[in-house]
C-alpha cells in the first residue's frame, strides 16, 4: 500500500548521529535543513515562502493569527458578557427570576440548565469560523 503524500510530508526528516567536530556538525544541519526544504514542491511557492519565513510567508501567518485572536476575544467577550449579565440580571429584575417555572426559580433554571445551550452554540460558533479562517488560509497558500 503507497503511502499518502500528505503523511510523507509529516514525517519528520531522519537524522543521523552528530559529528565530532563542529564544522561537520554545522554542515550536516545546512544540509537537514534544505532537506527539509526539498519536501515541499516547487509549485508550493507560498508554502515555500512559509516554511522559509520571507515577508510575504511572515504576512499570510500573521493574519491568520490576528483573524483568529480577534475571533478568540469576541466570543470570550460575549460569553464573559452573559456570564456576568446573570447576576446583573438577578439584581435588577428580582421578581423575574423568582418566577417559578417547573418549579424551580428562574435564576436556577437559567443557571443549571438554559446556560449550556448558549456555551455550545457559542463553542460551535468559534470553532466554525476558525475553520473557516484555516480554510481560507490553505487555499491561499495552495
Amino acid at each position: 500500500m503507497k503511502t499518502p503524500t500528505w503523511l510523507e510530508r509529516a514525517r519528520p526528516p531522519v537524522r543521523l548521529a552528530p559529528p565530532a567536530d563542529a564544522e561537520a556538525l554545522e554542515a550536516l544541519e545546512d544540509v537537514a535543513l534544505l532537506e527539509d526544504l526539498e519536501v515541499y514542491q516547487s509549485e508550493d511557492e507560498a508554502l515555500l515562502e512559509i516554511a522559509e519565513q520571507t515577508p510575504y510567508g511572515e504576512v499570510l501567518l500573521e493574519d491568520l493569527v490576528r483573524r483568529q485572536l480577534t475571533l478568540a476575544i469576541s466570543v470570550a467577550a460575549v460569553f464573559l458578557v452573559i456570564l456576568l449579565g446573570l447576576p446583573i440580571m438577578n439584581l435588577l429584575f428580582p421578581d423575574l427570576v423568582a418566577m417559578r417555572l417547573l418549579g424551580l426559580p428562574m435564576s436556577w433554571l437559567t443557571l443549571a440548565v438554559l446556560i449550556y445551550p448558549f456555551v455550545w452554540a457559542l463553542a460551535w460558533y468559534f470553532v466554525s469560523t476558525s475553520r473557516k479562517y484555516e480554510e481560507e488560509f490553505t487555499e491561499l497558500v495552495k
